[in-house]
């Protein structure tokens, strides 16, 4: 073999491992749902968070021994995100980059540098310990782009382990692949409410402001309200999400004056497969894009709740949730990207009010030796104004809602308004 086809042979076996991410260590191409969590980073940058009250200290050494420990199976928590080339680039990160210890009382000022870093500049995960003598404030902050919030959680519980000295199970491997989720799956048209309210947009809840703070709000359910709410729940057939959902749209039509009321409910889609024998941290989230709801003033809870359900089950056996993904990662390694991405701020557009819920946070398995887990709530991104967003999540059957805002004081009193009246729509159907 002559030199110059030697050089054809290394150029072609370049560009293909390449396009495929193989052949380097240094180098995690993105997947399709990885890139629509990138694309959007101008009006929702692609961060996660869970924050953390502990009774006692984190061992500091013995955290960053833990995040070594699990980027042997998650090595892209230690690279950073190239948005050009849409790949994760292994730029010789350690967990050292990813600690950072502060003082309790300088919890307001250092808000922004726990909330917000540059993910093109930095690791995928961020860990902030704001500490007191016997006890921490920990925030934990991963990319979106990496993982949604159920894979979130599997981090957060092979750290956990990996701190309390556990050894992972032999083999032991993450996968990132969609394709196996989307299988004999056969999408139905939109329901008839969805394409009822086709046209029909919520205004903001929230002014367009310039303020620069960051805020992190929450309200809590205690354990015995969570547990009737689950109990009435159950009497009346419906899921506690189906309630949450209808005490948040309750609220959003009465602060709006508005009739109907259309917001986009995330899916995760690995509740369609058997359980797998391997980690899925990864973006493996659709989408119901358009849960359409109308609400009169004479609407009792009850009549929403039965509106909301009704939605739900009817997208739920439609796998509306899996709409534009196939063609989405069809296309994903055939269409210049500037072009994809067009397509996906077309197809996946970002509502000024919306909703998420996170889920339960296993307190089994989410523990540090040692300590104490107090509290504990995830939230999705912080929100640009005038957007917004609700975050539902539960811990030792504590329920918490969350929102995580940028704006001014004024924003800071509005989400905390917001946050209250959900729970207050939710305590008064415990008395009807």
């Amino acid at each position: 073999m002559d030199k110059q086809t030697q050089n054809q042979k290394k150029i072609v076996i370049g560009f293909c491992r390449r396009k495929t991410g193989k052949g380097s260590n240094n180098i995690t191409k993105c997947k399709c749902m990885d890139f629509v969590e990138a694309t959007h980073r101008n009006q929702v940058y692609p961060l996660l968070y869970c924050r953390m009250e502990t009774m006692g200290n984190l061992d500091t050494a013995r955290l960053k021994n833990a995040i070594h420990l699990s980027s042997k199976i998650v090595p892209e928590v230690l690279y950073s995100y190239n948005f050009r080339r849409g790949c994760f680039v292994n730029q010789g990160f350690t967990a050292d980059h990813t600690v950072i210890i502060k003082q309790y009382d300088l919890v307001e000022v250092d808000l922004v540098e726990a909330l917000r870093w540059d993910l093109s500049q930095c690791p995928q995960l961020r860990i902030t310990i704001y500490r007191e003598e016997r006890k921490d404030t920990v925030l934990i902050g991963m990319s979106h782009i990496l993982t949604d919030g159920n894979g979130f959680l599997q981090y957060l519980y092979l750290l956990a382990s990996l701190y309390n000295g556990k050894s992972p199970a032999v083999h032991l491997q993450n996968k990132r692949e969609i394709a196996p989720l989307l299988k004999n799956i056969h999408v139905q048209p939109p329901t008839v409410q969805t394409r009822r309210g086709r046209y029909t947009a919520v205004p903001p809840l929230r002014p367009v402001s310039n303020g620069k703070n960051y805020f992190w709000l929450n309200c809590s359910i205690t354990s015995d309200d969570l547990t009737a709410l689950q109990a009435k729940a159950k009497k009346c057939g419906v899921s506690l999400n189906d309630v949450f959902i209808t005490a948040y749209v309750r609220v959003i039509a009465r602060l709006q004056h508005i009739n109907k009321v259309v917001i986009p409910c995330p899916a995760d889609l690995r509740r369609f497969q058997s359980e797998p024998d391997h980690l899925t941290i990864a973006n493996m989230t659709g989408i119901y894009k358009r849960l359409t709801v109308e609400f009169m003033s004479q609407h009792t809870f009850y009549t929403t709740l039965v509106q909301v359900h009704l939605e739900m089950t009817l997208q739920k056996a439609g796998y509306r949730c899996f709409a534009g993904i196939r063609p989405l990662h069809c296309v994903f390694n055939k269409v210049f990207r500037p072009t994809l991405s067009c397509a996906v701020k077309a197809a996946y557009r970002v509502l000024p009010v919306s909703y998420t819920n996170m889920g339960i946070a296993d307190h089994n398995r989410l523990y540090f030796k040692n300590i104490d887990v107090v509290s504990c709530s995830l939230a999705g991104t912080f929100r640009l104004p005038p957007d917004f967003q609700l975050t539902i999540s539960t811990f030792r059957d504590v329920c918490t809602f969350n929102c995580t805002l940028a704006g001014s004081a004024g924003d800071e009193i509005i989400g905390q308004q917001i946050l209250e009246q959900v729970k207050s729509e939710l305590l008064a159907w415990l008395t009807e």
